[in-house]
């Protein structure tokens, strides 16, 4: 009402302002006045527009995550499965505090000899019966202590429910702003195409065009139409992502990442090292590694006897056996030390024992996955940021060659191809760098929550939660290698050295002087050193995994062995090799691939080692499978220079000869 009221003053003022009447281009008295009055009012309606609608406040990055792990369902079912753990090892802790009961009895039996005194079995007894455990063999301690480790399981496992969750709010974060920018890359190009299409009709309706450009305009704007269709439909899946995480749509603003300012580690080896000590996912395997031996304690502590001290104290006995020994006061110690029961304790024990091994193997498979998850992260940041040097060169190219094709085409110097396809062109560099810029920020998320320090870069944390220190156990059974892959890098001066000079074909093809049709030959096959680098580590890792048939495929129906082996011979070799139990080290260091036509050769030093590991006994505990430990044992190791000649067979690079020299 107050708005419609404001309205309608200002269409008075207004009106009865230009009613007044203009002399000799001066304001009159008049005029004045209602000026004045005018912009006293107009001053008025901002103060009460400005007090009427207040700017809503930024929502900022931290807040969005802290809200959405408090929220998250995912989140909550792994907090409540924290709680849940700490509250079962308070249940057993209660073993170590007595048990009271109050025991009441009402009984008819029969009398086969009948008592005096009152001293038969009386038939309503009431008394309170004290319980409390002396020695079970430690098995409520170890008990406790392995559902200690058990909550730190729930502990971390939550951390890492966290972290994932994180993760994925980042990539519908980033991606809410990526397609925000390209929804509106789109419309701009959806414009300029509609734009130029109007001008071509306008041409072709005056005669001064061909109709054969309003069909290729036409074809164009479709397109960008397509791509507009394409980008909104991205757009509102990345919202229903945000709207699925964070529980609301996202805000009309949302504040530019900078959680990656801080950068990472100056090595892949060195991001390894951060993530072997902090990602969750290997910390959780770590502790059920504990959880796991103080079970196998738990379940020997029933080689033990138990020791329970009981008191009973005499509530009140009905009259016919107030002097029996049932209402007498009783102070007892009692044992019991079970002597066979089926051999079920010995394989309880070794039940547990498997239930180790297969903390253990979950232990190296976290090892192998954080390290395949860190080094594909920490690689997409370094070729990223080198991508996005080259997509903003190529951006700003292209825009500056958009700009001049604009001005030659309306000189008549550029046809409408040309202009379409710079046009087309331009919004794809756009894009591409676009998609360059928000591809790092998640490569950035990826690395760091693999390092388990999402949360942390970000700022934002979950309250109620304890912290707990680093153990010393943690650092025994991390026996995870901190080695990562070799980082890919693309020899430009030699692929620049190994490529042929540019043939004529173009030149001869725009000669119109040619009348007949040209036969082009298929080119000949060329040597790519990285082609052949790239087949040389296949070879090696076929080598590490031990796949004897992938191995074999390496080499050539001609390949032939260094003297004195025959062909059978070095296959039989190769095959007891790769058969040996241990695990197989194999580096390639200083790897020089030379091309020549369909030959290459391969020159690198040789880095071999083979390691079988030995059950040693290193403590003298009571829990036997605790005191054995896999030792490592280096069975063999060797560098030598090597030489691979291979060729191209059949499309494919095979070994011909392999010269080793020690």
């Amino acid at each position: 009402m107050q708005s419609n009221y404001l309205k309608k003053y200002n269409n008075l003022v207004i009106s009865d302002l230009f009613a007044g009447s203009w002399e000799s281009n001066t304001l009159n008295s008049k005029f004045k006045y209602k000026l004045s009055a005018l912009l006293i009012f107009f001053g008025m309606s901002a103060t009460l527009s400005t007090s009427s609608y207040a700017v809503e406040p930024l929502i900022t990055l931290k807040d969005m995550v802290e809200k959405t792990i408090t929220s998250n369902p995912e989140v909550q079912t792994r907090y409540h499965k924290f709680l849940e753990s700490g509250y079962e090892q308070d249940v057993a802790r209660g073993n170590f505090l007595p048990n009271a009961d109050l025991v009441s009895t009402y009984r008819n039996q029969e009398e086969l000899v009948k008592l005096s005194g009152n001293t038969g079995v009386p038939r309503m007894n009431n008394e309170l019966v004290l319980r409390q455990m002396i020695f079970d063999g430690f098995a409520t301690s170890n008990d406790v202590k392995r559902l200690g480790h058990n909550s730190r399981v729930r502990y971390y496992e939550l951390q890492s429910a966290m972290q994932n969750t994180t993760l994925e709010f980042m990539r519908a974060y980033i991606d809410s702003l990526r397609y925000r920018d390209l929804s509106q890359y789109a419309k701009d190009n959806y414009v300029v195409h509609k734009q130029l299409f109007d001008r071509i009709q306008e041409r072709v309706s005056a005669g001064v065009a061909r109709k054969v450009d309003l069909e290729q305009a036409s074809g164009r704007l479709a397109l960008a139409e397509a791509n507009l269709l394409t980008e909104m439909t991205n757009l509102h899946d990345v919202t229903v992502r945000f709207q699925r995480l964070y529980g609301e749509l996202p805000p009309e603003t949302l504040e530019a990442p900078t959680f990656f300012n801080a950068g990472v580690e100056p090595s892949a080896a060195e991001a390894l090292k951060v993530a072997y000590r902090q990602n969750p996912d290997l910390l959780s395997t770590i502790e059920d590694i504990q959880s796991k031996q103080n079970e196998i304690k738990t379940n020997e502590a029933r080689y033990y006897p138990r020791l329970d001290l009981q008191a009973r104290k005499n509530l009140g006995t009905s009259s016919d056996g107030k002097n029996s020994t049932s209402a007498a006061d009783l102070l007892e110690l009692t044992m019991n030390f079970n002597l066979f029961n089926g051999f079920s304790d010995r394989n309880l024990v070794k039940q547990t024992a498997e239930k180790l091994n297969g903390a253990r193997d979950l232990r190296d498979k976290a090892c192998i996955d954080t390290r395949q998850t860190v080094s594909i992260a920490y690689n997409d940041i370094t070729q990223l940021q080198e991508q996005r040097t080259y997509r903003e060169r190529h951006t700003n190219s292209i825009e500056n060659a958009r700009e001049a094709y604009r001005k030659q085409f309306d000189i008549g110097q550029r046809t409408l191809l040309d202009l379409l396809d710079t046009e087309n062109e331009y919004f794809q560099a756009k894009r591409n760098l676009a998609n360059a810029q928000y591809d790092l920020q998640v490569a950035y998320a990826r690395t760091y929550a693999g390092q388990g320090e999402l949360l942390k870069k970000i700022g934002a944390a979950r309250g109620n939660l304890p912290e707990y220190s680093r153990e010393e156990y943690m650092d025994i059974e991390n026996v995870c290698q901190a080695v990562a892959p070799v980082q890919m890098q693309v020899d430009k001066a030699a692929l620049l050295a190994d490529a042929k000079p540019l043939s004529n074909t173009y030149a001869s093809l725009a000669n119109t002087a040619l009348a007949k049709e040209i036969k082009v030959e298929p080119a000949a096959p060329v040597c790519s050193v990285a082609d052949v680098t790239s087949r040389v580590n296949d070879w090696a890792a076929a080598w590490r995994k031990k796949d004897v048939d992938s191995y074999l495929k390496f080499y050539a129906d001609k390949f032939t062995p260094e003297p004195p082996l025959d062909r059978a011979a070095w296959t039989k070799q190769r095959l007891e090799h790769l058969s040996t139990n241990g695990k197989v080290g194999l580096i390639l260091d200083g790897l020089q691939v030379t091309c020549n036509g369909d030959k290459a050769n391969a020159k690198f030093q040789q880095d071999l080692a083979l390691t079988t590991f030995k059950v040693k006994k290193v403590g003298n505990t009571s829990c036997e499978v605790c005191n054995m430990k896999r030792i490592p044992i280096t069975a063999y190791a060797a560098k030598t220079d090597k030489e691979l000649q291979l060729e191209r067979i059949n499309s494919q690079w095979q070994i011909v000869r392999e010269l080793t020299k020690k």
